[in-house]
C-alpha cells in the first residue's frame, strides 16, 4: 500500500468471483461481446474468428473519441 501510495494510487480490493462490483468493467466487457458479436454478424464471418474481431474490437473501443 506504501509504494501505490507513493506513486499516487489507491489499492481497493473486491470480493473474489464478483467481477458485478465493478460496475465499468462489467459494462466495457458487454460493449467488447456485443461489438464482437456485430463484427462477425455483418461480416459474415464464422465463429472461429472471435478472437480476432475481438482484438479488433479492442483495438476500436480503445480509440474512440469518448473514454466514459
Amino acid at each position: 500500500r506504501e509504494l501505490l501510495a507513493l506513486h499516487g494510487m489507491v489499492l481497493r480490493l473486491s470480493c473474489p468471483y464478483t467481477s458485478q462490483q465493478n460496475g465499468k468493467a462489467e459494462r466495457t466487457l458487454r460493449t467488447l461481446n456485443d461489438s464482437v458479436r456485430a463484427l462477425i454478424f455483418h461480416a459474415s464471418m464464422p465463429s472461429r474468428f472471435w478472437a480476432e474481431a475481438l482484438n479488433t474490437a479492442t483495438y476500436l473501443l480503445n480509440r474512440r473519441p469518448c473514454h466514459n
